[in-house]
């Protein structure tokens, strides 16, 4: 598949899918490529069905064929320097397909070439898939130890899929899971089955044969359960929920489709052990979590939080021991747990540490302070927003008191943790939102307006329609996104009918939506 993978992984992912990756920042300005780096417009460009100039890669690649047949490799990796040419040079390079050639692309692996991560990603994309197009599966080593850091960046997803489709990936997932390269496939697989959710072609399902590789993690299971391998099948599961919607992206090429159904067919015997799997392994997680390292609990932690599981007691135990170190994330699992101890816990720990009174006192400001107004070890922000997983009396009165707090950081996160459960005290809900909503601060606002919508208000719930029937497309698509990231159930009727349209970039982001709201309504883990 080679060029033909990232072209179009790429085009969806900035054309189809630019709010995903690029995230709210661009999807809310309408000039996308006026914020972009000109390496990262070329490439946008090219995937677009433009071309590299042929003449210059064929000069180029006379220019390198002639260094290397002297020798002079080091000539060769000095003139390859971020920029215009970096693409030119390393299809160059692939074209050329000696083994100096597969050696210097690998070696620029290990190379920052520029601060812009937009800019790197494209750079370490380029370099996969030019060693992908050499068949050089001695290059996984090389990929597997930049993926940290080259899966973590924006579109990281793209990276990854280049890697998981090489020949021998899969062995790495079996024969050193417990060593750094295999840890590193773990995660490579893991970040382009995300991907597969926002932007990455489902051909990668195939190419890479997903499903056979599903079905051998699964085969090769150790005890206890790896974390990462947990996700895993985590997002196998929700790929297969999403498999009706990936086929429509297929086309009509049959091929194509009958390759995808054969992988997706994998992951549907699969599924009802993977879903035992998932529903049984949050407590084995649980027991493991304070006895393990510290890095250790924090993947578990991801682990929990991902799949929304329900560890509040012993998450109890553990945030009451001061050397604990991710409280931050801690509390954020204990949004979903249902067990009343951990609200009474959140609430008592903000009466404790925050003045929410005299904060309340002081005048609202639009912008937060360039320090934060609570000291870094205190995770008030996080805690307001894991009591919208705990409906109560005190819950709402202590919401309702940081939604008038002078920042805006803590404005916004009391406020958006309204409205997922009816209000105990309605009016004053109600009356708290409608302030909001006329916030000086644009997050509180757009937060007061999702809590309204939540709670069936008609002008709320009457904005969003009318965003979603704007005919600005980049305001469709992050309002499409918004309901889904603030929960709004309510508009399920209308991302339906979206879901529908002719505009493949609106039905695209409409049937993820309306995934991401039925995982909403779906029992959670534990």
């Amino acid at each position: 598949m080679g060029h033909a993978l990232v072209a179009l992984a790429v085009l969806l992912t900035l054309l189809l899918a630019t709010a995903f990756l690029l995230g709210r920042h661009f999807a809310r300005r309408p000039y996308l490529r006026e914020e972009l780096s000109p390496v990262s417009r070329q490439h946008i460009d090219l995937f677009q069905g433009g071309h590299l100039n042929e003449a210059v890669v064929e000069s180029t690649k006379a220019r390198f064929r002639e260094l290397l047949e002297r020798g002079e490799v080091a000539a060769v990796e000095a003139s390859l320097r971020p920029g215009m040419l970096y693409v030119v040079q390393v299809r160059a390079l692939a074209e050329l397909g000696t083994e100096d050639a597969g050696h210097i692309l690998e070696r620029q692996l290990q190379r920052r070439l520029t601060d812009d991560q937009i800019e790197q990603s494209w750079y370490w994309i380029d370099l996969a898939n030019g060693l992908r197009s050499l068949n050089r599966s001695q290059s996984l080593p090389h990929l597997l130890r930049c993926a940290e850091i080259a899966c973590d960046i924006p579109l990281g997803h793209f990276f990854a899929a280049e890697t998981i489709c090489f020949l021998g990936f899969a062995g790495y997932l079996h024969d050193d899971r417990r060593g750094p390269l295999g840890h590193a496939a773990l995660r490579v697989l893991h970040r382009a089955l995300e991907g597969l959710r926002t932007g990455v072609p489902p051909q990668v399902v195939a190419e890479a044969r997903v499903g056979e590789m599903i079905e051998g993690l699964w085969d090769h299971r150790a005890e206890p359960a790896d974390p990462l391998v947990v996700r895993v099948f985590l997002e196998a599961v929700r790929l297969l929920h999403r498999a009706g919607h990936a086929e429509t992206l297929l086309g009509g090429e049959m091929s194509d489709q009958e390759a995808y159904s054969w992988q997706m067919s994998h992951l549907a015997a699969l599924e009802p052990v993977l879903t035992e799997y998932l529903r049984e392994v949050p407590e084995a997680l649980c027991r493991r979590l304070p006895k393990v390292t510290a890095k250790e609990q924090r993947d578990i932690l991801v682990t929990l939080n991902d799949l929304r599981a329900d560890a509040g007691p012993t998450l109890l135990s553990l945030v009451a021991q001061p050397p604990f170190p991710h409280h931050a994330l801690a509390i954020e699992v204990m949004t979903w747990s249902k067990d009343p101890r951990v609200g009474a816990w959140l609430r008592e720990w903000i009466l404790q540490h925050i003045p929410l009174h005299r904060r309340a006192q002081s005048r609202r400001r639009a912008t937060p302070p360039r320090r934060s107004s609570v000291p870094a070890d205190l995770p008030y922000r996080e805690i307001l927003r894991a009591l919208r997983g705990h409906p109560a009396a005190q819950s709402e009165a202590i919401l309702l008191q940081a939604a008038r707090d002078w920042d805006p950081t803590y404005r916004a996160a009391a406020v958006s943790s309204l409205g997922y459960w009816e209000p105990l005290q309605r009016a004053e809900v109600l009356l708290a939102l409608q302030e909001a909503r006329r916030d000086p601060a644009p997050e509180v606002r757009q937060a007061a307006r999702a809590a309204l919508a939540r709670l069936g208000e008609r002008q709320a719930l009457q904005w969003f329609r009318q965003m979603l029937a704007s005919e600005d497309i980049h305001r469709v698509h992050e309002t499409i996104q918004l309901a889904a990231n603030e929960s709004l159930l309510l508009l399920y009727p209308d991302l339906d009918r979206l879901a529908d349209s002719e505009d493949p970039e609106i039905a695209h982001f409409s049937r993820e939506a309306l995934e991401r709201l039925t995982e909403e309504m779906v029992p959670r883990h534990g």
